[in-house]
């Protein structure tokens, strides 16, 4: 479940992608993320500010990959492993404009929402990109929700593989499946799971991290190929149980080459007023700062998408670098994403921010 607010600042033109893929002769939205925000978690509870005279809602600590859900009158954030947590979370009561506050607060959980990733899964190599949401078993999910949980660990002896854990509470304890829901060895394994609700059908949405088997990538290790390997984001239907997966996977998006380092990653999924969907994802190496937030269009949920745009990228007015990782709420305005505050600092800590996303007709210009 995700939604984005980002606000795009001057030369992001120089940034946009030399794309595979001719647009279309059609209308495009304009997407903006605004309203981005910034507050150190340790202080936040000692003083109010002007929500227009700060920088933020925002954690003074590493919480990449976060996704967020509404629940109990309160904002749940989730992170890949991180603060001695498989996965820790965040909550905030007031971290959004036009919620009637104006002090934006994330408060760090003290305890870990997957305390035991399961037999399939080594948990000491970290849990990564949990996506949260909400199934059809509790009758007004918010209050008696029966919230699930996907996430990504190493499988034992093996590549990343998509497994489920559920919990009757919202910040857990979650209760892993005993056997992974998502495996691709051959592609190099999968990850970056994002679950979908279009109102009548679930879907779940996934990685194939083909960079893992080595090749032109230069992310984590020197180049072991001269290819780029695909890195489709694939697509899949399931059962309103969101557990359950139905039919076959599609694929929907890869990457364009050296354009973006071969690798797109992290997709997130929201059908705009016009019928059409907008696939958000981030594209380029995790930890450099060409790492962005992109998105892309089609008329067909699991169709190919096209006419890609950047939504936000180091070229922004806040000094935030290689954002990425964006997660919208099913509401289509709030969003999170992480990024670091200092320049070609790849071990930084990828820390909270969130906002609004706003899309409007017209021509996509920046």
């Amino acid at each position: 479940m995700k939604t984005l607010l980002v606000i795009l600042g001057a030369g992001l033109v120089a940034g946009f992608p030399d794309l595979s893929e001719k647009p279309q002769s059609r209308v495009l939205p304009k997407i903006e993320l605004t309203n981005v925000t910034k507050i150190n978690v340790n202080s936040a509870k000692s003083a109010k500010f002007s929500a227009r005279s700060i920088f933020g809602p925002f954690m003074g600590v590493d919480f990449p990959d976060p996704s967020i859900i509404s629940a109990n009158g309160l904002w749940y954030a989730f992170a890949t492993t991180s603060n001695g947590k498989n996965i820790p979370f965040a909550t905030s009561i007031d971290v959004f404009p036009g919620q009637g506050s104006d002090t934006f607060t994330w408060t760090l959980g003290t305890t870990d929402a997957l305390p035991d990733a399961g037999p399939w899964a080594d948990a000491g190599k970290g849990i990564w990109a949990p996506d949260i949401q909400l199934n059809d078993d509790g009758t007004f999910v918010i209050l008696t929700h029966v919230d699930m949980t996907d996430y990504t660990a190493w499988k034992n002896g093996g590549t990343h593989c998509i497994g489920v854990a559920t919990s009757g509470s919202v910040t857990g304890p979650y209760t892993p499946q005993s056997t992974p829901l998502i495996c691709d060895d051959a592609g190099g394994g999968v990850i970056d799971a994002a679950g979908y609700d279009d109102g009548e059908n679930r879907w779940i949405m996934w990685k194939v991290d083909g960079s893992a088997l080595g090749g032109l990538t230069t992310c984590v290790n020197t180049p072991t190929g001269s290819i780029y390997y695909p890195t489709p984001i694939m697509i899949q239907q399931m059962q309103r149980d969101a557990i359950t997966l139905v039919g076959s996977p599609s694929k929907i998006l890869d990457h364009v080459g050296a354009n973006n380092d071969g690798i797109v990653e992290a997709p997130s999924l929201y059908k705009i007023s016009d019928g059409n969907y907008v696939l958000f994802y981030s594209a380029h190496c995790f930890n450099d700062d060409n790492y962005d937030i992109e998105a892309a269009f089609s008329s067909t949920i699991n169709g190919a998408y096209t006419d890609r745009v950047i939504v936000m990228n180091t070229a922004n007015p806040y000094g935030i670098y290689g954002p990425g990782g964006l997660d919208i709420d099913p509401n289509g305005v709030t969003a999170v994403f992480h990024g670091r505050l200092n320049p070609n600092d790849r071990s930084g800590a990828r820390q909270l921010f969130s906002g609004d996303i706003k899309i409007t007709r017209g021509s996509v210009t920046y």
